[in-house]
């Protein structure tokens, strides 16, 4: 800045009264956007700078991240346009590090100054300036290739990904951003191809030349034939397109034979030797420059025909019966039957399917020959003709009852057992395996039924259709009810037999041979106890029987017994007599209606009562018998105490002369012991019975003296008695 500009900025610095300017008021942004630049070391670059404040003024512009600062003069108001634009040229110098695809600085007006002294910091965020690094593409080496397509090999530099293969004039590219994109061309030449690479603001290339050879291509053919499988000369026919001969080749049978060869001229016949029908194919083809042919280019094959039929006479079979249908499979020419055998003719001989027949069962050969030209061939075919079997049935009807079975006898012609009866029962196909010829069917229907004949297999499998039919009448079994057992009190019985719907007949069987056809007979049976009887019915043929069980009870008979007086005894056994003499099944039961006891076991006929006191006890016996209704009978038991006088007189009056126990022979293991006054027993008698009296006489039968004497009496079940007796002989 020349010096009168200084003096004049100095002076507008100096005259400024203080506070009349602030510099916060200063301010400067580079409005002049960022910069790129290709791979230079240092740049000159044109910044325009967006100031605010009057002029002049200084600034500062900082270069991150090398921290250079610049000082520049001060900026006057005719330096900056009419938006306080102040443009200037900065030398800008960066280098790019090795392998780093750009270098960066950020360009900044950082601090602004009126003058020169005092600086304050601006708001400018600055701009970018980048130094790209030159890329360095690589088109790849020159192509020299066969056909007309080929892979190429660009690759890029690794400072960026931004590349491809410009479009080509001629051809197609599958894919430019690719480096290895397929390149294919639609004739033969050179080509040449650019691949480009950028990176930022640089952008490069390199170039490689592509030459397309082509490849040829080639077809066979034959119109050679032969006859059979020896050893023969046949001709080929070869054709080759592409302009480069000549052309190297090889053939191939498709086995184990390969040709080779060498064609100068674009049609060429090569001399094979085959043996039979053989089909050639071209493996490769090669032309002047080496090149192959596509395998898409070799797709045709020659066949050389052999004349020869592939004769086929059909496989060897069974046929069934003396008559059959020939099956051969005519290939070339014009063929022909013929038979060794004289026992075979033939409808057609020129026909494949011609109708054979035969005089008898047995195995024939015939032969079919064919003749294409003349190559003739023949084949054999061997056939095994069966007779057909046969069933004769020796009746066709059968009347059985349900549940029997019917029985159908046959004999079967053949003689190629064993065989297989195919038939229907109904809706269900039946089938059953015979050994012997002479044999019979077996059946148990249970309703009329027609047996329908379908087949007759023997072990070769031949099969007779049959027709016949076999008749079943099968006569149903009726169901008889002979009632529900049942007992009845008595020896008459009303029967409940139900006759069947079906039953054409019933009878009652009974044991004593009185039958009887009425369903509700009565019958009168001659024993108590279980009687079974049969109701027997009849449907045609069938008998069926049904059983019934009467058990007929007798009325039973209720004895208690006579009734009981006891003395001094309040125990003792009841005896009822036997209710039913026909069976011990009846039941019985003992009650007391009144009075004191207990009964230990009252089911039992001979029962124990005890704890009677004196008095009477009335006693019930109820018995039963099976559907008898109840009887009863009852008795009385009477209790009392021995009675007896204390005095006797035994001078033989006719009064009084005895002593008595009224009852003492009831009680068992009795004993009376008669004392005198001293103590002395003078009398005993065991096992008083009834009407055992003492006279006053001592053991030994002599009277006793008059006076007072005393007793006990004692025996099971009682207290003793004890008690005084007087002997009074004379009485005045």
């Amino acid at each position: 800045m020349d010096k009168l500009k200084i003096l004049i900025a100095s002076f507008i610095f100096l005259s400024l009264s203080h506070g009349a300017y602030s510099q916060n008021e200063l301010d400067a942004q580079i409005i002049s956007g960022d910069i790129d630049v290709c791979d230079n070391e240092s740049a000159t670059v044109e910044l325009a700078i967006q100031f605010t404040g009057e002029t002049p003024f200084q600034y500062k512009i900082r270069l991150s991240p090398s921290a250079t600062t610049t000082s520049e003069d001060y900026v006057y108001n005719d330096d900056v346009d009419e938006n306080n634009v102040f443009l200037t040229t900065e030398n800008i110098s960066l280098s790019i590090p090795e392998g780093e695809a750009n270098a960066s600085f950020l360009v900044q007006v950082t601090q602004i100054s009126k003058d020169g002294i005092n600086w304050v910091e601006t708001t400018d965020p600055g701009v970018t300036f980048t130094n790209w690094a030159m890329p360095d593409p690589n088109a790849g080496a020159d192509i020299d290739s066969c056909g007309l397509s080929a892979v190429l090999s660009g690759a890029p530099d690794p400072v960026s990904s931004d590349y491809q293969w410009e479009a080509p004039t001629q051809g197609t590219l599958s894919d430019p951003a690719l480096g290895n994109s397929s390149y294919s061309v639609s004739s033969t030449g050179t080509y040449s191809l650019t691949f480009i690479q950028e990176n930022g603001a640089c952008i490069a290339q390199d170039e490689i030349q592509v030459i397309f050879k082509g490849s040829p291509s080639a077809s066979i053919s034959t119109t050679s034939e032969v006859c059979g499988t020896s050893p023969q000369d046949a001709t080929l026919q070869l054709s080759f397109t592409g302009a480069d001969s000549p052309w190297t080749f090889a053939l191939s049978d498709g086995e184990n034979q390969s040709v080779t060869g060498t064609a100068t001229t674009s049609e060429h016949s090569e001399q094979v030797s085959v043996q039979g029908e053989t089909t050639y194919s071209v493996l490769w083809v090669k032309d002047g420059n080496g090149c192959p042919a596509k395998p898409e280019d070799l797709t045709t094959t020659a066949t050389i025909q052999d004349m020869k039929p592939a004769t086929n006479a059909g496989d060897d079979f069974l046929a069934c019966g003396l008559s059959s249908e020939l099956a051969a499979i005519s290939d070339k020419g014009t063929g022909t039957w013929t038979s060794e055998h004289p026992e075979v003719s033939l409808s057609a001989i020129n026909d494949p399917n011609s109708a054979v027949d035969v005089t008898e069962q047995g195995t024939y050969t015939l032969t079919w020959t064919e003749n294409n030209n003349g190559c003739e061939n023949s084949d054999q075919v061997e056939i095994q003709f069966k007779e057909l079997p046969t069933i004769t049935f020796e009746k066709e009807n059968a009347h059985i009852c349900q549940g029997d079975e019917a029985s159908f006898a046959f004999t079967i012609t053949g003689n190629n057992g064993p065989w297989a009866l195919n038939y229907s029962l109904g809706e269900e196909p039946q089938t059953i395996n015979y050994q012997d010829a002479s044999s019979s069917l077996s059946t148990s229907p249970v309703q009329s039924t027609t047996i329908q004949m379908t087949s007759l297999t023997d072990q070769f499998g031949c099969e007779t259709i049959l027709t016949s039919e076999l008749s079943v009448l099968v006569d149903q079994m009726p169901a008889p009810n002979a009632g529900n057992d049942k007992a009845v009190c008595g020896d008459i019985v009303q029967l409940e037999a139900q006759m069947s719907p079906i039953a054409q007949f019933g009878e009652w069987q009974f044991p004593t041979g009185d039958n009887t056809s009425k369903p509700d007979a009565t019958y009168q049976s001659t024993d108590f106890g279980p009687v079974t009887l049969t109701w027997l019915e009849t449907n045609g043929l069938c008998i069926a029987t049904d059983e019934v069980t009467i058990r007929f009870d007798e009325e039973p008979v209720a004895y208690a017994g006579e009734d009981i007086t006891l003395y001094n005894q309040y125990e003792t056994v009841l005896h009822a007599g036997q209710p039913v003499p026909s069976t011990d099944e009846w039941t019985g039961e003992w009650y007391i209606s009144s009075g004191p006891g207990s009964i230990a076991n009252p089911g039992a006929k001979d029962a124990t009562i005890s704890g009677l006191k004196h008095g009477e006890v009335e006693i019930l016996w109820t018995v039963t018998n099976g559907a008898c209704p109840p009887e009863s009978d009852s008795l009385t038991i009477n209790v009392k105490g021995l009675t007896y006088h204390t005095g006797i007189s035994p001078n033989n009056d006719a009064l009084n002369d005895f002593f008595s126990l009224k009852g003492a022979h009831t009680i068992p293991q009795n004993q009376l012991l008669i004392f005198d006054q001293s103590g002395k027993v003078v009398y005993q008698q065991n096992d008083l019975e009834e009407g055992n009296v003492w006279d006053g006489t001592d053991n030994n039968g002599n009277p006793l003296e008059n006076g007072i004497y005393y007793f006990i009496f004692k025996g099971d079940g009682i207290d003793p008695v004890k008690d005084y007796i007087v002997i009074k002989r004379n009485i005045n």
